[in-house]
């Protein structure tokens, strides 16, 4: 299940927003004939549909469109060769279009929680990271920054658990994300999470 989607500096979304999945606190009859629209983590309820809903040309398309490319290059960037330019635009105004564009996705797999994030601008990845909860408490899966200089391992970072994990490192360029990567490389762990999204609503 997802928990919040967070976006920044894509088409027309300026700085960040989130959609948060948590129903509202409510008693009202209408909340409660929406109870089969909910999941149960952790004594919240979270919900499996959302409908967005607002003035025309208020933005709720481009929130879909930058949902749909942000999940896309997840399961699809691991075809990039090095001409890419990635399709689609910053935000037009006040020097956006020289900022990273930013996307984070709060999951929730057989009872852990995950947070899966990147930025990059229309060129190239600039960070990418995941980290997941056990035990109530955030442990690193593994963190990428592409401004560090020197090598693939000056630039990654590693937790327990992924094996031989410079190898996709090694094999993953600035158009590519880890994950995408790992997981077209058959590594199990980074294909379970890639086919989570690529399932899921995102």
């Amino acid at each position: 299940m997802i928990l919040e989607i967070h976006l920044s500096n894509f088409f027309s979304i300026k700085e960040e927003i989130v959609l948060n999945l948590r129903a509202g606190i409510s008693q009202s009859r209408k909340v409660r004939d929406l109870e089969s629209n909910v999941f149960v983590y952790k004594d919240e309820k979270i919900l499996k549909a959302v409908a967005l809903y607002g003035a025309n040309a208020s933005g709720k398309s481009n929130i879909i469109k930058a949902i749909r490319f942000c999940c896309s290059l997840v399961t699809q960037s691991h075809l990039n060769n090095e001409n890419v330019v990635f399709l689609f635009t910053p935000f037009k105004f006040e020097g956006y279009p020289d900022k990273a564009s930013s996307f984070l996705i709060k999951f929730v797999i057989d009872g852990i929680e995950y947070e899966y994030s990147y930025s990059l601008t229309r060129t190239k990845i600039l960070t990418e990271s995941l980290y997941y909860y056990p035990n109530e408490r955030r442990a690193k899966v593994f963190l990428r920054d592409e401004s560090i200089k020197g090598e693939k391992k000056d630039k990654y970072s590693f937790g327990n658990g992924i094996k031989r994990p410079m190898d996709v490192a090694e094999n993953t360029s600035d158009k590519t994300l880890y994950i995408s990567r790992a997981s077209q490389m058959d590594r199990e762990l980074e294909k379970r999470y890639l086919s989570f999204l690529a399932s899921s609503s995102c």
